[in-house]
């Protein structure tokens, strides 16, 4: 967080992106490597909209303040990959520490003087201490461990409770179609969800899971989910709706409404 306090206004005038920058840092690594909060964790700590975060992201990206990390970092605490969020690294390991500022008074009352190891203690005009932000908010080596999985465990538990709809991602082993989309998508096709039986979703999942690359939203996955049981239907390859009474029952307890 020192070396993101150091940047001076000729470099990054917007301030929503510096705040989002400050809050950035904190969750990074000594190193500046590593950090990986959700928009959602940006948003309660900055105050502002995801939207907004979002773009300040994107900004900061632009101005090559923050550069993409290993997103393989991600992938250890968060077995989802569609709620990973991005891992993001801060250029400080090479030489990308900012000039200091000289704007008129820019010493004067702060205390505070950059140097390469982050923030200077002085007395001037009675200042009593130099703020010390390593201190305050970086992680140290032998928190990090312990404080990276309480906010893993964090983003994991909001991702949960509230994943956006319109969010695209890969199939995987352990998706179940989301029974308000199934629906509504089998009532435009003519069929009924009792009809798809599982060896057919587990069919189309496998199929899908072997393809990495094809992302879809939940209801885009659902009704190429239909899409598929009506051509294997037109095929012939699927019994008679009527020869599955056991069909039923499975979705009764999947909690599809019928």
């Amino acid at each position: 967080m020192a070396w993101a306090l150091q940047i001076p206004r000729t470099t990054l005038s917007d301030s929503s992106a510096r705040h989002v920058l400050l809050c950035l840092a904190n969750y990074a690594g000594t190193d500046g490597r590593g950090a990986f909060p959700s928009a959602t964790t940006l948003s309660e700590d900055t105050g502002l909209s995801e939207r907004t975060v979002r773009s300040k992201l994107e900004l900061l990206r632009a101005s090559e303040l923050i550069v993409p990390g290993n997103q393989a970092l991600a992938a250890v605490y968060i077995e989802r990959h569609d709620r990973r969020p991005v891992v993001y690294d801060l250029p400080i390991k090479r030489g990308a520490i900012p000039a200091p500022r000289t704007e008129r008074g820019a010493d004067d009352g702060t205390g505070c003087k950059p140097q390469q190891s982050g923030v200077q203690n002085s007395t001037e005009r009675g200042a009593k201490f130099a703020p010390n932000p390593s201190l305050n908010h970086q992680l140290t080596e032998q928190q990090q461990p312990r404080e990276i999985s309480d906010v893993i465990a964090d983003q994991d538990k909001q991702a949960q409770e509230s994943t956006d709809d319109r969010q695209r991602f890969a199939m995987f082993a352990d998706w179940a179609p989301d029974s308000r989309y199934l629906i509504a998508q089998a009532q435009i096709a003519g069929v009924k969800p009792t009809d798809i039986p599982d060896a057919l979703i587990k069919g189309f999942m496998g199929w899908f899971v072997a393809k990495p690359n094809t992302v879809d939203t939940a209801a885009g996955w659902c009704h190429r989910l239909v899409v598929w049981f009506v051509k294997e239907r037109a095929g012939g390859t699927l019994p008679a709706a009527d020869e599955e009474p056991a069909a039923t029952v499975g979705w009764a307890s999947k909690g599809v409404i019928l």
